[in-house]
């Protein structure tokens, strides 16, 4: 392959605020048609937490990333070889499912509109994109966001299963005083 140019991009990790101005202008620009309400092609995840998708860095899970055989010069991808690669041609079964995403949801907004007087406030339904059915909203993009109040999903970070409990107590210490934004490109 003759590359003849190449385009590099940059987030300065030290002044990301976890604001998602680069999320949501990225995302109205490139996932405005029908279908790809799920995909955020730039994300910003609050660290520890479990990301989005889902445990997107469940390594044993989503077979990503590399390994280096032992007895091996090279370094190879666990998800695929050339016999995998033949049986799974058209499926990659690793890949996160909607289910590892969220189902995408809009409201109803003509329950705002339309209402008749009265004392109460009225409300939109959550509205699935996907069926056009009611919902219950269970997740969404970011929904761990500054742990979303809990830290059960920092708890839940694969990058935390390599350290000590003691360490863990410490970290999420730490971890009530400030926060780690880590911006990404590329979530589908």
């Amino acid at each position: 392959m003759n590359i003849r140019a190449q385009i590099s991009m940059m987030f300065h990790l030290d002044k990301c605020i976890g604001c998602h101005t680069c999320s949501v202008s990225c995302k109205n620009i490139w996932t405005d048609r029908q279908g790809p309400e799920y995909m955020w092609w730039n994300n910003v995840e609050t660290k520890p937490g479990t990301g989005y998708p889902t445990q997107w860095e469940n390594q044993e899970q989503y077979q990503g990333g590399w390994k280096k055989p032992e007895g091996k010069e090279k370094i190879e991808l666990p998800s695929t070889n050339k016999v995998k690669g033949l049986a799974n041609i058209f499926h990659q079964p690793y890949l996160p499912t909607i289910d590892d995403y969220y189902e995408p949801w809009t409201y109803k907004y003509e329950d705002l509109f339309n209402a008749p007087a009265s004392d109460d406030q009225p409300t939109a339904k959550p509205i699935s994109l996907i069926t056009g059915d009611e919902i219950d909203i269970k997740a969404g993009p970011n929904w761990d966001d500054d742990l979303g109040g809990s830290p059960i999903y920092a708890s839940n970070d694969p990058n935390l299963e390599a350290i000590s409990e003691q360490d863990r107590q410490t970290l999420f210490e730490i971890d009530r005083l400030f926060f780690f934004y880590l911006p990404i490109w590329c979530i589908i």
